[in-house]
């Protein structure tokens, strides 16, 4: 049984009273990614409020996004590698549904990158350094038969910043996700290697909350978790309606939004689970890193 399965199974076992007033909630996600979309969604298409939840959305990246969950700041992360691996640690947070069970990360190069031997020598951007972003790109390097010591990452801040990065020269690549990657391309900017390739698997969106949370508020936490998952049940639903979403929100063509569903659909969980293996795989990795969380 995965991690999640006794957690959410005892959540939905029983609703919290319709009518209720709505109960303000805050989440937090660290990057403007497809990644996080389903939360997203479940905000501005009324899903989360149709559960008596007002949600606000809280861009929050590295330390910060611990630091509030300890706090009280905010009510749950949904970057959730950040908070399961200082889990792993001793602090007192819970991971309680998964999203997205794939990594949804390609390294795209400049144009006269061809290969990932070119990138030898050169500097290729990742948000963050030692965190799941700076951990994928190093293994996408590997796999691809290079040694990742032999390139230069640097940290950006933001995926954004990545872009702009390599838009300006200053980087030979970058790691990028969802959008981000099939706009560059559009540019002129190689793919040199893809997560989905390699079909590489980890707890990349999910809910995750303090321990606190889950003995003073279990009917929120059900609220929460109910509603996440008629939003993914909308998610694959509604195709129109999200690839709508997904041009006006991202401000991309048609042809890019369309593009950009389908493959994100390709790394979703339909049950909110992801095998045990897997999960402790990606926490064993980080690990040894000074975890600062991104995705």
């Amino acid at each position: 049984m995965s991690w999640a399965a006794a957690i959410a199974a005892a959540l939905l076992m029983s609703l919290p009273a319709q009518g209720q007033e709505l109960k303000k909630v805050r989440i937090g996600y660290p990057a403007f990614s497809l990644t996080f979309l389903t939360f997203l969604v479940g905000k501005d298409a009324g899903i989360y409020k149709k559960h008596g939840l007002d949600v606000e959305m809280v861009q929050m990246a590295g330390a910060v996004q611990t630091s509030a969950l300890v706090a009280g700041e905010i009510d749950y992360l949904t970057g959730i590698t950040s908070p399961l691996v200082a889990a792993a640690r001793g602090l007192p947070f819970k991971g309680v549904m998964i999203t997205h069970e794939k990594t949804l990360f390609w390294i795209v190069a400049r144009p006269e990158i061809r290969r990932m031997e070119d990138l030898v020598g050169k500097p290729v951007a990742v948000d963050r350094l030692a965190t799941l972003q700076d951990i994928v790109a190093r293994d996408l390097v590997r796999r691809k038969g290079v040694n990742p010591d032999r390139l230069t990452f640097i940290q950006t801040g933001s995926v954004s910043n990545s872009v702009q990065s390599l838009s300006q020269g200053s980087v030979a690549a970058a790691l990028l996700s969802l959008p981000h990657n099939f706009v560059m391309m559009q540019k002129g900017y190689r793919e040199i290697a893809s997560a989905l390739e390699f079909n590489q698997r980890s707890a990349s969106g999910g809910i995750a909350t303090h321990e606190g949370k889950l003995k003073k508020d279990p009917a929120g936490v059900r609220a929460i978790v109910r509603a996440t998952f008629e939003a993914m049940e909308f998610n694959r639903k509604e195709k129109t309606w999200m690839v709508n979403y997904i041009q006006n929100k991202w401000k991309l063509s048609p042809k890019v939004a369309e593009e950009s569903y389908r493959v994100w659909l390709n790394g979703f969980t339909s049950d909110g689970k992801i095998p045990l293996q897997d999960l402790q795989e990606i926490i064993g990795t980080l690990q040894p890193y000074h975890f600062c969380g991104s995705q």
